[in-house]
């Protein structure tokens, strides 16, 4: 018999109980789905820190308990600031969908929104590959409750931002394993934000699968502020198509432990894939972002930018990896991550990683961590300036040119207050 990590053996022993309850229960493909979830997940329990994806997270300290300590439902240290004002939001509370905090009235002509736990109920099914081995993917699919579905039709291009917003607390072992689908078709646009927070200690599980078709674009910008006890781990799949754009910003401030896994396949002639993001950690908060960016065919273009600031004993860790196929001549792939430390005891681990195996290609991947400029503090105290006013700007303009990528206005204004809440914090 396996000797399972307790979370995990927690999951098998409870899933005959929980899948008579679950969406989709009086379906046997979703029934089916779901065990083949189950065994994927049973095989492989958790990550560990043996598996060179994970060697630089380690959690222990969720897989070791059930993530549900007795946390008051406060939670002072996630970032509070004014909403950002989008006309229609999609809200889920403890991982499901509540009409009534929801603002879907009259959505753009084209653009279809809906609940996962309705199609579940239907009898939808997800593809579950044969070959998939990452375990929290497995562990979704199995204990997944709900998550939206978005279709946009071809050729709707939408200017306005549609938002969805995940609110979580302390509850039920089951954790939150959110499930999205997002769709667009040919020539179609659309900017999405997705928000999440919470107050006390939870496990929070959520995938992401995207699609675009041929000449889409997606703007996905993702605000992760958790509480300060939770466990946030995502997962983020993209198809590019031939001339789709994906971009995508994560700016991450909250949980105790989170990871950001982003993997893009560029499936398509002149596509784009751009991946950007900001984290700001203090206190003993760990922040993983890992992604993987596959050119499978010639002609297209990739990039990645990731800047964290971490304080007091944070740690950060970047791994990017650019894949580049045997038959993906005249590709660009470029790849940095920066990280500012702003005490002795913070760290970083970063991995930049090229695999190329084709020879007309362009490719750069770099990684930089250090103090603030002692010298730019010393000049602008010497004008005047408070030091720790001093050290806020310092901070703002390193990640100045990060957030400048943010292409919607809205939402880089709204980030950048974040930003400026936690520095006020700082």
């Amino acid at each position: 018999m396996k000797n399972r990590t307790p979370l995990a053996q927690s999951y098998l022993d409870r899933f005959e109980t929980a899948v008579s309850t679950l969406p989709g229960h009086e379906s046997r493909s979703v029934q089916a789905l779901r065990r083949q979830g189950l065994d994927t997940f049973a095989a492989l329990d958790f990550p560990h820190k043996r598996i060179e994806e994970w060697r630089y997270t380690n959690l222990s300290a969720l897989t070791k308990a059930t993530a549900n300590e007795d946390i008051p439902s406060s939670d002072l240290d996630v970032i509070q600031t004014a909403a950002l004002d989008a006309p229609f939001e999609m809200v889920f509370i403890n991982g499901h969908f509540s009409s009534d905090e929801s603002r879907l009235k009259e959505l753009p002509e084209g653009i279809t929104l809906g609940s996962i736990a309705s199609s579940l109920g239907n009898g939808a099914v997800f593809s579950l590959s044969s070959e998939e081995d990452r375990a929290l993917f497995a562990l979704n699919t199995a204990f997944m409750e709900d998550g939206f579905s978005l279709h946009v039709d071809d050729h709707v291009q939408s200017e306005t931002i549609l938002k969805i917003t995940f609110r979580n607390e302390s509850g039920d072992q089951n954790g939150r394993h959110i499930r999205n689908v997002i769709n667009l078709g040919i020539g179609s646009k659309l900017t999405l934000v997705e928000e999440h927070t919470g107050t006390g200690s939870y496990f929070s599980n959520p995938v992401t699968s995207i699609s675009l078709s041929e000449g889409a674009a997606l703007n996905h910008y993702k605000l992760q502020n958790e509480s300060h006890y939770a466990y946030h781990l995502s997962l983020t799949d993209c198809e590019n198509a031939k001339g789709s754009i994906y971009q995508n910003f994560t700016f991450s401030l909250g949980a105790r432990i989170s990871r950001n896994e982003i993997k893009t396949t560029i499936l398509g002639s002149e596509a784009e894939s751009h991946l950007n993001g900001a984290y700001l950690m203090r206190g003993k908060q760990h922040c993983d972002t890992t992604t993987l960016t596959e050119h499978k065919v010639p002609q297209n273009i990739s990039s990645q930018v990731y800047k964290g600031v971490l304080d007091d004993d944070a740690h950060g860790v970047f791994q990017g990896k650019i894949h580049i196929f045997r038959d993906a001549q005249q590709v660009v792939g470029d790849q940095l991550s920066k990280a500012l430390l702003l005490s002795d005891r913070a760290g970083v681990d970063c991995k930049p990683e090229l695999e190329i195996h084709a020879d007309d290609v362009k490719c750069s991947h770099g990684a930089t961590s250090g103090e603030l400029d002692e010298d730019a503090l010393f000049y602008l105290q010497s004008r005047g300036i408070p030091e720790d006013r001093a050290r806020k700007l310092l901070i703002e303009a390193f990640l100045a040119d990060v957030m400048e990528s943010i292409g919607d206005t809205p939402v880089k204004d709204y980030f950048n207050a974040i930003a400026a809440s936690w520095l006020t914090e700082a």
